[in-house]
C-alpha cells in the first residue's frame, strides 16, 4: 500500500471519528435549544477571548524566533506570525500538520531548513507539555475537594465517606500506590516492556522533552523565552475564563473552574481528530456537567460558543496567512535575485 494511500486511510479515520463524536454530542441535547443559547451569548466577551488568544499566538511566534537565533536564523516576527496561523490553519484539515506545515512556510518564505525548523518545535512543544503538567497539578490542588466528591459519588456511587472515598481523597496515599505498582510491574516484566514499541515510542518521548527543555541553555536571550512561555498559557487561561461571562449559566463560575477547563479543553483538543471537533465539546460539557453542575446543554453551549469562536479566528486570520505566505515567498526570491 503506498504512502498516499495510507495517509488518505488514516486521516478519513479521523475525520471519520471527528463527525461521529459530533453527531453522538449533538444526539444527548435539544438541538434547537442549544442554538437559542448560543445565540444568547455576548459578543463583547467572546470577541476579547478571541483577541486574547491571537495575542498568544503572536507571542508564540516571537518564541520561535528566540529558538531559532542560536541557529543564526533571524525571520520578522510577523513572518513566523504568520508561520504559526498556517500551521493552526492545517491542523483543522489534517491532525498533526500543523508542525510540518509551518515549518515548510518558513522554509519558503526565510530559507530555514525544515529539519531545523522542526526541532525547535519539539523543543517548544516539550515547555508547553510541562507547563500543561504543572497546570493539571495545580487545578487538582485549586479543585480537589470538588474532584474528589465527584469522583466518590460517581465512580463509587456513595455520599458518604466510605474506605474506597478516604482513598481518593488521601493524594499522597494514591499517587504513592499508583507509582509503586508501576515500579513493581516493570521490574518483574522489565525485558518484555522494553521490547514493546510503545515503551520505545514513550522512551523516545521522554528523551525528545529533555534535549528540548536542555536546549534553552543555549538560548541568548532566555528570560524572554521563560516571559513568552508564560505569557501564551496566561492567555490560554483567560482566553477560557472570560468566555464564561458570556453565557449566564458560566458567568458565576470560578476562576479556579476556568483553569479546570482549560485543562479539560486542551485534552479535548489534542485528540487525533481534526480541529478538536466533537472531541472538545464532549471533554467540556462533560467537565462542567460532572464538576460545576451545569446541564447539558449549558455545558455544550459554552464550548460550542468557545469552539466555534477561536475556529473561525483561525480560518479567518490563518486563510489570510496562506495567501499572504505565496506573496512572501515571491518577494523573497525576489530580495535573492538582488
Amino acid at each position: 500500500m503506498s504512502p498516499l494511500v495510507k495517509n488518505i486511510i488514516k486521516y478519513s479515520f479521523t475525520l471519520a471519528i471527528a463527525v461521529a463524536l459530533v453527531f453522538y454530542v449533538l444526539s444527548t441535547v435539544n438541538v434547537a435549544e442549544m442554538i437559542d443559547k448560543v445565540k444568547q451569548a455576548r459578543l463583547s466577551w467572546v470577541i476579547l477571548g478571541v483577541s486574547i488568544n491571537l495575542l498568544s499566538h503572536l507571542s508564540r511566534a516571537r518564541r520561535w524566533n528566540l529558538l531559532m537565533e542560536p541557529m543564526g536564523y533571524k525571520p520578522k516576527t510577523h513572518r513566523t506570525f504568520v508561520a504559526v496561523m498556517v500551521g493552526y490553519f492545517a491542523n483543522l484539515f489534517l491532525p498533526r500538520m500543523g508542525e510540518i506545515s509551518r515549518c515548510a512556510v518558513l522554509n519558503r518564505t526565510d530559507n530555514v531548513p525544515i529539519d531545523k525548523a522542526f526541532g525547535t518545535v519539539v523543543a517548544e512543544r516539550a515547555f508547553d507539555f510541562i507547563c500543561l503538567i504543572v497546570l493539571i497539578g495545580l487545578s487538582l490542588i485549586l479543585e480537589f475537594n470538588r474532584l474528589t466528591t465527584f469522583f466518590s459519588e460517581k465512580v463509587f456511587n456513595k455520599t458518604t465517606p466510605t474506605a474506597e472515598a478516604s482513598l481518593i481523597s488521601n493524594p499522597l496515599l494514591w499517587g504513592s500506590a499508583i507509582l509503586g505498582l508501576c515500579v513493581f510491574m516493570f521490574v518483574i516484566f522489565r525485558e518484555k516492556i522494553k521490547n514493546l514499541s510503545i515503551y520505545k515510542k514513550i522512551l523516545s518521548f521522554i528523551k525528545g522533552v529533555l534535549e528540548g527543555v536542555f536546549s534553552v541553555r543555549k538560548l541568548k536571550r532566555k528570560n524572554e523565552f521563560i516571559f513568552h512561555t508564560i505569557f501564551i498559557w496566561v492567555c490560554y487561561y483567560f482566553m477560557t475564563y472570560l468566555v464564561f461571562f458570556s453565557l449566564d449559566a458560566t458567568s458565576s463560575l470560578s476562576p479556579a473552574a476556568g483553569l479546570v477547563l482549560l485543562v479539560v479543553g486542551g485534552l479535548g483538543m489534542s485528540a487525533p481528530v481534526q480541529g478538536g471537533f466533537g472531541a472538545f465539546h464532549e471533554f467540556v460539557s462533560s467537565a462542567l456537567e460532572g464538576f460545576y453542575h451545569l446541564s447539558k446543554l449549558d455545558g455544550l453551549a459554552f464550548a460550542v460558543v468557545i469552539h466555534t469562536s477561536q475556529t473561525l479566528a483561525v480560518i479567518i486570520v490563518g486563510g489570510a496567512a496562506v495567501i499572504i505566505t505565496l506573496f512572501l515567498s515571491r518577494k523573497t526570491q525576489i530580495d535573492d535575485l538582488r
